[in-house]
C-alpha cells in the first residue's frame, strides 16, 4: 500500500486515568521519536492533577476541558487543536509496545484506506477478539442489521466494519469529511458510528493485526454506565425501520446461539 507523509497527531483523552496515562505517554514519545508528530492530552474535567506530567513532558500539549465532553467530544476538541494529516486516537490505558507502531500504521493509509486499527492485546499478550467488527459474512450482516457487531479473531489484514477507538489511526481528510465523532455518543459505539459514516463516504477501514498495541481496558467507566444508551442511539441513527429495530435484535441473538453451537462442533 502507498503511504502518506508521516504527519500525525497522537490524541489522548484523560478521565481519572493518570496512572495509566503516565505509561501511555512514555510509550508514545519513544515510538514517535523521529516522526513529524504532535502529542496532545485533554483532561476531560476529571480533576486529575497532570501538572507534574506536563513538567516532565514539555513536548506534549496539555489542555483541560471545562466539562466532561465524553470520548468523541474530547477527541473532536483535540482534533480542532491540530492540523495533522492523520489522527491517532489512543486510550490512556493503552501502550505502544512494539517498535515503529505509529509509523507502520501510517504506512497502511492510502489506496482507499481511510482508517486502520491494530490488534489489541492485554498485559499477558492475549488477543482481544472484540478489537474490530467483522464486515463480511452472514453473521456479520445480521449483526450490522441489528445495530451490533460480529467478532472473530483475525491474524491477517482484513477490511473491517470498524476498529477499536482504544487505538486507531484515522486520515484527517476522512475524519473531517464526515464531521468527526458524533458527540451525542458519550461513551461506547462512537467509533462504530464514525467508521460506518467513513465507509459510507467511500473510505476503507483496515484491521492490521501485524501491529499490536497493549490495552488494559475498563479503566475509564463501566459498560453498564453508558452502553445501553449508546446502543439505543446507534439504532435510532442507523436503523431507520422500526420493524427492523424490533425484529433484527432477535434474529441476531438466534444467529449468535446457533453460530456458537456450530463453532463448538468444528
Amino acid at each position: 500500500m502507498s503511504g502518506v507523509a508521516a504527519d500525525v497527531a497522537v490524541q489522548v483523552v484523560n478521565y481519572r486515568t493518570r496512572r495509566h496515562l503516565e505509561r501511555c505517554l512514555a510509550s508514545v514519545l519513544e515510538d514517535v521519536a523521529g516522526l513529524d508528530a504532535r502529542v496532545l492530552v485533554l483532561d476531560n474535567a476529571s480533576g486529575d492533577d497532570l501538572s507534574e506530567l506536563a513538567r516532565r513532558h514539555p513536548q506534549v500539549g496539555f489542555s483541560v476541558a471545562e466539562r466532561n465532553l465524553g470520548f468523541g467530544g474530547g477527541h473532536n476538541r483535540l482534533a480542532a487543536q491540530n492540523d495533522a494529516a492523520a489522527l491517532l486516537v489512543l486510550n490512556p490505558d493503552a501502550a505502544l509496545v512494539e517498535p515503529r507502531t505509529v509509523a507502520r500504521l501510517l504506512e497502511a493509509l492510502g489506496d482507499g484506506v481511510a482508517a486502520v486499527g491494530p490488534q489489541l492485546v492485554d498485559a499477558a499478550g492475549a488477543v482481544d477478539p472484540r478489537d474490530h467488527g467483522e464486515l463480511h459474512g452472514f453473521r456479520a450482516r445480521v449483526a450490522q442489521a441489528a445495530g451490533h457487531s460480529h467478532y472473530r479473531r483475525r491474524d491477517q489484514p482484513v477490511d473491517a466494519a470498524w476498529v477499536s477507538g482504544a487505538a486507531c489511526l484515522v486520515s484527517r481528510p476522512a475524519f473531517d469529511a464526515v464531521g468527526g465523532f458524533d458527540p451525542g455518543f458519550f461513551l461506547y459505539k462512537e467509533e462504530e458510528d464514525l467508521f460506518l459514516r467513513i465507509r459510507r463516504d467511500g473510505g476503507r477501514v483496515l484491521y492490521l493485526p501485524s501491529v499490536r498495541v497493549r490495552h488494559d481496558g475498563a479503566a475509564v467507566a463501566s459498560r453498564d454506565d453508558h452502553l445501553a444508551e449508546s446502543v439505543a442511539r446507534y439504532a435510532r441513527k442507523h436503523i431507520r425501520s422500526r420493524t427492523q429495530r424490533r425484529l433484527m435484535p432477535r434474529v441476531h441473538r438466534a444467529a449468535q446461539v446457533w453460530g456458537g453451537r456450530l463453532d463448538r462442533l468444528r
